[in-house]
């Protein structure tokens, strides 16, 4: 076997094995049904938090460190999701540089790690159900379970 030849064979080999690392998403429940976020729009978790102006939409203010954060209306998104006055937490998360996003929630969330082959598409039959426009994608958790992926640049279509 040729230098040239050993050379060839060994890098394919390592291409082989190199592994993509995991990313992080903060998941939640609600109402039986899992969603996340990408960790990295995630800037932080409050517990007991006290919301104040509802506007017709549902949506509702929070001061949070001399910040004002709008609380998504969660009935617009999430069918079977619970009032806000259930809900003891509250994922704070950026929109864009000036703009943030609150999702109450009733539980906290958890950490989950998943690969890109763990995304797939909704199926179209699926989506036509009315599926508001932020969830994106599905994704196969690692206990089994089925997770819809919101992407926040979409929340602006909403």
């Amino acid at each position: 076997m040729t230098h040239a030849n050993y050379n060839r064979r060994f890098r394919s080999n390592k291409q082989a094995t190199v592994r993509i690392a995991p990313k992080k998403f903060v998941s939640f429940e609600l109402g039986n049904i899992y969603y996340a976020v990408p960790i990295e729009r995630v800037e932080r978790i409050v517990k007991n938090f006290n919301a104040y102006g509802t506007l017709p939409s549902g949506n509702s203010l929070l001061r949070h460190q001399e910040e004002l954060i709008t609380i998504i209306n969660l009935s617009k998104i999430f069918p079977s999701s619970p009032n806000i006055s259930e809900c003891k937490y509250l994922i704070i998360c950026i929109l864009n540089k000036s703009d943030r996003l609150g999702i109450p929630l009733p539980d906290m969330p958890k950490i989950l790690e998943i690969t890109e082959e763990s995304f797939c598409e909704i199926p179209e039959l699926y989506r036509q159900q009315q599926l508001p426009p932020v969830i994106e994608k599905l994704i196969r958790a690692p206990d089994g379970s089925e997770v819809f992926y919101l992407n926040f640049d979409l929340f602006s279509e909403m």
